[in-house]
């Protein structure tokens, strides 16, 4: 398993959904393009920790902090910035260090998308992709220039991660419970595409519970509609004979984009986020 990839691309792109209910299958049309106006430009950090662990794991330990930020709007684009620091702590007592950046840019109609990831471990550069993703009349192609130039063609149902997040908020207002929405995040190299299979429960509309987590008076939250996601991620080159997802992503998704009450399930481990800090950020908007 390349557990930092697949970190990068779980964490790195919250675009989110679930699986249950009667099959709903999304076209990006579904998404209007001034969805996006709606999406709230915002920095939010989570701290991470360790919930569940298997033997087959190997770890004793986890914790580390998330930080996203998003910015942009319909005219100018959509930029996303990531960066998720963690420390794994092995039932040998050994300790790594891991440090993933990413850096997204989408236009504001969902038609190109520019990527950079970047994964360090114990403060070394390990693993770099880049490359420049565009819908065509027929289709969709990546052409990637690291870590080795390469062309990737895909299908043009594929959604970029902010058009993807336009479409399931658009499916949770509507009333849907389940959407099934193709994903290209350029994950793993620039190569991968993800079939999303999204279970969007029902809206919540009492007293939001924060606990400890930021944002309870914050205007980034304040009247705003909100439903508990869950989205399994698929790789569509491979077939699983057990129907398990690569991972799945569950969280508390507002109508702006915003979530909190993160748990990623990789299978042998288990985290939860917690949002800690939250920060609205300005974004110009349309003349």
């Amino acid at each position: 398993m390349k557990l930092r990839t697949r970190m990068t691309a779980a964490l790195g792109r919250i675009s989110f959904a679930a699986a249950a209910g009667v099959g709903l299958v999304l076209p990006a049309a579904a998404a209007p393009a001034d969805l996006g106006s709606a999406l709230a430009s915002h920095q939010a950090v989570y701290e991470l920790k360790l919930i569940k662990a298997s033997e087959r794991s190997g770890l004793t330990g986890v914790d580390g902090r998330l930080v996203y930020e998003f910015t942009g709007s319909v005219c100018e684009g959509f930029t996303s910035q990531f960066r998720f620091v963690t420390r794994f702590v092995n039932n040998e007592g050994k300790t790594r260090i891991t440090d993933l950046r990413t850096s997204t840019f989408e236009d504001g109609e969902g038609k190109s998308f520019n990527f950079l990831n970047q994964n360090y471990v114990d403060q070394r550069l390990v693993e770099e992709s880049k490359g420049v993703a565009k819908l065509t009349g027929t289709g969709a192609t990546a052409e990637v220039s690291k870590p080795q130039k390469h062309t990737v063609d895909f299908a043009a149902d594929a959604l970029f991660p902010t058009r993807h997040m336009a479409t399931l908020i658009a499916a949770a207002k509507s009333g849907q419970s389940f959407a099934d929405i193709k994903l290209y995040d350029g994950s793993e190299n620039g190569d991968r595409v993800y079939q999303t299979a999204i279970v969007i429960g029902k809206e919540q509309t009492g007293p939001d519970e924060f606990g400890d987590e930021a944002g309870k008076d914050s205007v980034v939250f304040a009247g705003k509609r909100h439903w508990p996601v869950t989205i399994s991620y698929y790789d569509v080159r491979k077939k699983s004979d057990d129907g398990l997802p690569e991972y799945q992503l569950s969280f508390l998704l507002y109508e702006n984009g915003v979530t909190r009450k993160l748990k990623l399930d990789y299978g042998d481990f288990v985290l939860s986020g917690t949002l800690s800090e939250l920060k609205p950020l300005e974004a110009k908007s349309c003349p």
